[in-house]
């Protein structure tokens, strides 16, 4: 018999007070993950300066934020839960995370990028366990989701320079496009596709009005950001997931998501090998260079046998010497000395990381949750749930092929993607849809 999920600790507070607690705290951690500690920061996918140093206001709010999360965790979730995370996969993880922080040439600010991402995966993880059941963790998840879109669409009516680009000298074509309160449109169009999925998720639990005004909400700002790739794998992801309950089996997903995903592969990274694909991607997008991402994928692939294995390090490559002391390449698209990140979570991966930390970071983020999808749709009333959360991961291995966003330290979409793996690697392993009450005498909290 499957275990029960027991999302909180009974007997520490009043049910009532234990309840809203939990509610109240997850539906904080999805807002701050969806809305970030400063919003409507603008960001040009080209930077003139080399290195993150971070913000103060982010790295003090996250760590004030990991300190409370970590409190309510300790205080409300069940030890059993906590255990599962001490896995081979992620045991793994830490230990690719800890060699990359040790053999890093600027110690001090990869640990502080590692630090912010494993706090914001924490909060990721609180954010799924906090609620005592699935309906509570459904209103949660309708509050931030809520909250997030508040956010966006009133900055449109209020601050609409801020929540629009702008004329941006490096990127003219996407003035008057909407961002709303994120940085980039090519981290609103995305986040919004997850939220658009929170909104299908509530829409099949029982939420159909909020559900579908959230899904509604979150499609139309897609559109407005003008993302094409984007726009068009939010449907695909949604109807390669939804296969699974049409033929009844979650091999029927599995089988469609990997045949796209060679697909995808194949028109992303193939059109470099191939003239027929690239002039069919001209056909189709008018545009078959990706917006200038060709230029990166080349100079990646081209640099990647450089330092196959362990590759450059983490937080070690795109904004560093490693490509600022480049000559200019006056015939590329793009200058790639001043690009942020190459646009390709698989070659970024690979150049930060090497094929050794590449196959553990690949197997936690993408072949573990495919392995834990197949597991928690066993579970009858986890069927619905794991279903959302792999269309998150669907979307986001689609999109890595176009835009990078692994290990980001509190960037929204890696958050999103981070708390799809979690929340199937839960469900695989305990039943999510039962609370669990307390019943005198009962002092065991899993």
């Amino acid at each position: 018999m499957q275990d029960s999920l027991d999302f909180a600790r009974p007997g520490i507070m009043t049910p009532g007070v234990l309840r809203l607690t939990a509610i109240v705290l997850s539906a904080l951690g999805m807002a701050l993950m969806l809305i970030s500690l400063q919003p409507f920061a603008s960001a040009s996918l080209v930077s003139d300066t080399g290195g993150d140093g971070g913000s103060i206001v982010n790295q003090v709010g996250f760590l004030a934020a990991g300190l409370v999360f970590a409190v309510a965790t300790m205080c409300l979730a069940s030890r059993k839960v906590l255990g599962s995370l001490i896995s081979p996969s992620f045991l793994l993880l830490a230990v690719v995370l800890a060699y990359s922080v040790a053999r890093a040439p600027d110690p001090d600010s990869t640990i502080r990028g590692v630090v912010l991402t494993v706090i914001g995966m924490f909060i990721a993880f609180a954010t799924i366990i906090l609620p005592r059941s699935e309906k509570d963790f459904q209103l949660a998840l309708l509050a931030g989701a809520a909250a997030a879109l508040a956010m966006s669409y009133g900055g449109l009516v209020l601050v609409p320079d801020l929540a629009m680009h702008g004329y941006d000298a490096y990127e003219p074509q996407h003035a008057g496009l909407w961002r709303g309160h994120f940085s980039h449109k090519n981290v609103a169009g995305p986040v919004m596709c997850v939220i658009a999925i929170f909104g299908l998720y509530l829409m099949r639990t029982g939420h159909r009005f909020g559900g579908l005004i959230i899904f509604l909400a979150g499609a139309l700002f897609v559109l407005k950001t003008g993302s094409k790739t984007t726009s068009g794998f939010f449907p695909l992801s949604i109807m390669i997931v939804l296969m699974a309950g049409l033929f009844g089996r979650s091999g029927a997903a599995v089988l469609a998501f990997l045949g796209t995903l060679g697909a995808v592969a194949m028109v992303t990274l193939g059109s470099l090998y191939s003239g027929r694909i690239s002039y069919f991607i001209e056909d189709l997008l008018g545009d078959r260079t990706y917006t200038g991402r060709t230029t990166l994928w080349e100079f990646s692939l081209s640099k990647i046998p450089e330092k196959p294995w362990l590759g450059f390090g983490l937080y070690n490559f795109w904004s560093t010497d490693n490509v600022f002391l480049l000559d200019k390449p006056f015939e590329a698209a793009w200058d790639y000395r001043f690009i942020v990140h190459g646009h390709n979570n698989y070659l970024d991966i690979l150049l930060n990381l090497g094929f050794l930390g590449g196959s553990v970071l690949l197997w936690v983020l993408f072949v573990g949750p495919v392995i834990n999808y197949t597991r928690a749709r066993k579970i009858p009333g986890n069927r619905k749930i794991a279903d959302m959360f792999f269309m998150i991961i669907v979307f986001a291995a689609l999109l890595s092929f176009l835009e990078t966003f692994f290990l980001a330290r509190n960037d929204s979409l890696w958050l999103m993607h981070v708390f799809a793996v979690f929340g199937l690697h839960l469900a695989a392993r305990f039943s999510l849809g039962q609370p669990q009450y307390h019943r005198p005498g009962n002092t065991s909290f899993g």
